[in-house]
C-alpha cells in the first residue's frame, strides 16, 4: 500500500503520516510529494493508494487548495481524520545560541504561528522565506545560497531556521529553543481515498455545496434542512466559487454518517434547494 503525504522529509506532515501508518493493519510506504496538486493528483489517477493532507489548522484555518480540488478537480472522498499538535522548534548550527540569530528563516505560516516568540526574544531578527520549513532547515544545514561559513555565519549574520524536532535529529542541528508557536496550534489532517469510511457509529460526513443564487434565506433553507432532523452540524464555511465575485460554495461537516436515514434524506433534499451539492465523504470522527 502506498500513502502519500507532503514532502519533504522532517515536515510536520511527515509526522501525521507516520501515526498514520503505524496505526494501520498492513504494511505501507510513505511517498513524499512537493506540491498539493500532484499529491492529490496521485491519489486521484491511482499513483498511490491514500493521501495525508492536512485540511485545517487553528491559527491559519483552512488550507484553501485542499478543499478546493476536492470540489470539483477529483473524484476522493474523506477517509479519516485525525487532529496533531504543532509545536515549532528554533535550529540552527551547532554552537549558535539565541542571542547570536540575526535572521530567521522557515515558511511563511510558520512564522507567522511564530511571531510572539519572534517578537519578544528576537525583535531585530530578518526573516526570510522558505519553500517549507524542511527546507528552511536544510538551507541552515548545508548551504543558504553556498555562502555558510561557520556556525551558520553568512557576511556577519547568524542564521536559524524554524522547523520540526524531527528535521533538526535529519540534518544533525541545534535546537535554540522548543516549542516557539503560539498556544493551541493544533492541525486537523484527513485521509484521502477513492472510497470512504464503512459506518462505525461515531461519524462525521463532509459534504459542499452552493446556492443557486444570491437570495434572501438561500443558506437558512439548507441548515433548516439539517436542523429539522437534529442533526449537528459541526463547521460551516465559505470559500469563493473562483466563477464570479460574491459566488460561494459552502463546506459543511455533520455528526452521522451518509448511510443513516436522516442524512440520506438531507442529501436528496438539498438536490432540491441547491444548484450544487457533492458528499466529500463519511469517516470516524476524530479524537
Amino acid at each position: 500500500m502506498k500513502v502519500g503525504y507532503l514532502g519533504p522529509e522532517g515536515t510536520n506532515s511527515e509526522e501525521a503520516g507516520l501515526l498514520y501508518v503505524k496505526k494501520l493493519k498492513q504494511k505501507a510506504e510513505l511517498i513524499p510529494f512537493s506540491t498539493f496538486f500532484d499529491l492529490i493528483t496521485a491519489v486521484n489517477r491511482r499513483a498511490v493508494d491514500e493521501a495525508v493532507v492536512p485540511i485545517e489548522n487553528s491559527i491559519e484555518g483552512t488550507i484553501g487548495i485542499v478543499t478546493d480540488m476536492l470540489v470539483k478537480e477529483v473524484d476522493l472522498k474523506i477517509k479519516r481524520e485525525f487532529v496533531l499538535p504543532i509545536f515549532h522548534y528554533l535550529i540552527a548550527q551547532k554552537g549558535v545560541r539565541l542571542a547570536d540569530v540575526t535572521d530567521v528563516i522557515s515558511n511563511p505560516p510558520v512564522l507567522d504561528q511564530c511571531r510572539d516568540f519572534l517578537r519578544k526574544n528576537l525583535p531585530k531578527v530578518k526573516l526570510h522565506l522558505a519553500y517549507s520549513s524542511s527546507d528552511a532547515v536544510r538551507q541552515v544545514a548545508v548551504s543558504l545560497g553556498e555562502r555558510v561559513i561557520a556556525h551558520g555565519k553568512v557576511k556577519g549574520h547568524v542564521f536559524a531556521a524554524i522547523g520540526t524536532k524531527a528535521s533538526a535529529k535529519l540534518f544533525n542541528l541545534n535546537i535554540v529553543a522548543s516549542q516557539i508557536n503560539a498556544k493551541e496550534n493544533q492541525t486537523r489532517f484527513v485521509v484521502l481515498a477513492k472510497t470512504d469510511h464503512p459506518r462505525t457509529g461515531d461519524d462525521k460526513t463532509s459534504i459542499v455545496f452552493s446556492i443557486a443564487k444570491d437570495r434572501p434565506g438561500g443558506l437558512h433553507d439548507v441548515l433548516t434542512e439539517i436542523a429539522d432532523k437534529d442533526i449537528n452540524l459541526t463547521k460551516i464555511e465559505s470559500r469563493p466559487s473562483k466563477k464570479s465575485l460574491g459566488d460561494y460554495y459552502f463546506f459543511a461537516d455533520m455528526q452521522g454518517h451518509r448511510s443513516d436515514t436522516d442524512i440520506q434524506i438531507v442529501l436528496n433534499n438539498l438536490k432540491r434547494k441547491t444548484s450544487f451539492v457533492k458528499l466529500l465523504g463519511s469517516y470516524p470522527r476524530g479524537k
